[in-house]
């Protein structure tokens, strides 16, 4: 495939965020910083690299552009046109001074910045579990063996339609992680690969999804980084708290989400059980996404949600 049609200059990239200002910076990635920008009239999302943060990965393979070229030819595989909840890539620099990826999406924010806000009502969250449970069987399903690692609300943005967007993979199927090479959020990592090491695994993933599970539907946030306190930390992971007030056939959705059109305690009592079971201490206890998404489309709040549709193309064909 010709990628230089995709190539861009550093001066591109300071122009379409204004030299990087830090009024359009949303926030940190795996390996660098995530900046708004405008690029010849779109609004789009510009990811910059920091050589420092993935220098082991880039030392062990010889090659210092290797995450970049990684990234690059994980968007342009044809396969990801059938998966609307990836990010498109504009394009990208990898000049010595700076290496950056533009991609074509108006973010609204990161998911973390809205788990704890009413602007998100109960079936905006079902539908952002739903299409994430999509998106990463989607990717656990390809043959290449990758997996997105960084799943957690700060890697997750929302576009304007409230829609969940992945952006931030680490590509190198081949590479076997270590515990100590991990950059992602304590509050996000499974515990048994934290304590028993070996190698980040699909099920490693399954408990990262089913952190944000949690999150969205109790409004707990379980970022221990930004809390001052660290005698508090292991109170603050969601999972804990969760597993500490969990009792059988009960739900820990939010009591103001309960109060929400669509929902019904059913669909409370189904969702905290898949949870609970995707933060499973011993990862073959934990389901698979596929089994995660047959879970979650027998919810009744999806099922509504899939008739309506279903009623509108019967319109539209009658129309028609």
């Amino acid at each position: 495939m010709d990628l230089t049609n995709l190539v861009l200059s550093s001066q591109n990239l300071q122009e379409c965020t204004n030299n990087f200002n830090q009024n359009n910076l949303i926030g940190l990635t795996q390996f660098g910083r995530l900046f708004r920008g405008n690029f010849q009239g779109q609004h789009v999302l510009v990811k910059i690299l920091d050589d420092e943060k993935f220098k082991y990965i880039s030392s062990k393979y010889n090659d210092e552009y290797l995450i970049i070229k990684e990234e690059i030819k994980f968007w342009t595989n044809p396969n990801l046109k059938g998966c609307p909840n990836l990010v498109s890539l504009i394009g990208y620099t990898w000049e010595r001074d700076i290496k950056g990826i533009v991609y074509d999406i108006n973010p609204l924010d990161t998911l973390d910045k809205v788990i704890k806000q009413d602007s998100l009502n109960w079936l905006q969250r079902i539908n952002v579990i739903h299409e994430l449970a999509m998106v990463l069987k989607f990717i656990h399903d390809q043959e290449k063996q990758n997996m997105v690692l960084n799943i957690t609300a700060s890697h997750i943005l929302l576009d304007k339609d409230c829609k969940p967007k992945l952006f931030d993979f680490l590509l190198l199927s081949e590479m076997k992680l270590l515990k100590e090479q991990l950059t992602m959020s304590t509050s996000y990592i499974d515990p048994y690969f934290s304590l028993r090491g070996g190698e980040w695994d699909r099920s490693s993933e399954v408990f990262s999804f089913g952190i944000i599970l949690l999150e969205l539907v109790t409004k707990r946030s379980s970022n221990i980084e930004n809390t001052e306190d660290t005698s508090l930390n292991m109170d603050n992971l969601v999972h804990i708290w969760a597993k500490n007030v969990y009792k059988p056939n009960c739900s820990l959705v939010h009591k103001h989400l309960q109060e929400d059109w669509l929902y019904c305690a059913e669909d409370g009592v189904a969702i905290t059980r898949l949870a609970l079971q995707c933060i499973e201490f011993f990862p073959a206890n934990r389901p698979s996404m596929r089994d995660v998404l047959q879970n979650l489309e027998k919810l009744s709040v999806l099922q509504h949600v899939f008739d309506a549709r279903s009623t509108k193309r019967e319109k539209k064909l009658i129309s028609s």
